[in-house]
């Protein structure tokens, strides 16, 4: 993993929707297990199947109203989702429609998605979403990107072993 930029350390930066890192279970956490945590509250993945054995199903699950629903990933999906969601628990922005909308900002905002194409038309096209129907969220969270870099340039395997606490202060301030 990069190592942070000089400054990073202690950089002021605005904050919207802080993640509770209470909500996350113990103070020092591997991202990792922060994004286990992350995945079975919200359905993504049930609770006794490990981040690794998710990976390596050939299926995608989405929760629509209470139900487990198969969704085939495209290439390089899972690795461009993990990185999503790695931004979701550095961000605190939560999964319904505006915090995705937020999230796709803010990803925008920090620096973009990398060499991951695919990504880059789906978060302009919800980026442009947000700015018709959630303006002022959608534009704050773009604004406090620009403050940030987000984890697409990195490796998503390197990002899940480091700690969430040395990520969030190395990885997303400027």
């Amino acid at each position: 993993m990069d190592s942070p930029l000089p400054g990073d350390v202690g950089a002021e930066r605005a904050r919207i929707d802080v993640a509770d890192p209470a909500a996350y279970g113990p103070e020092r956490m591997t991202t990792r297990d922060a994004l286990a945590s992350f995945f079975e509250r919200r359905g993504i993945k049930p609770h006794e199947e490990s981040v690794e054995e998710w990976l390596r199903e050939n299926w995608a699950y989405m929760t629509i109203r209470g139900h487990r629903v198969p969704v085939k990933p495209l290439y390089c999906y899972k690795k461009v989702v993990i990185l999503h969601d790695v931004h979701h628990v550095l961000t605190g922005y939560d999964t319904t429609w505006t915090g995705e909308l937020q999230v796709a900002a803010w990803e925008l905002g920090s620096g973009g998605c990398g060499p991951y194409l695919l990504m880059w038309n789906n978060r302009l096209f919800a980026f442009l979403i947000g700015l018709l129907f959630w303006r002022r969220l959608t534009w704050s969270a773009f604004v406090r990107g620009l403050s940030e870099r987000n984890v697409y340039r990195f490796d998503f395997h390197d990002v899940l072993a480091r700690d969430v606490d040395e990520l969030r202060r190395h990885s997303i301030s400027a």
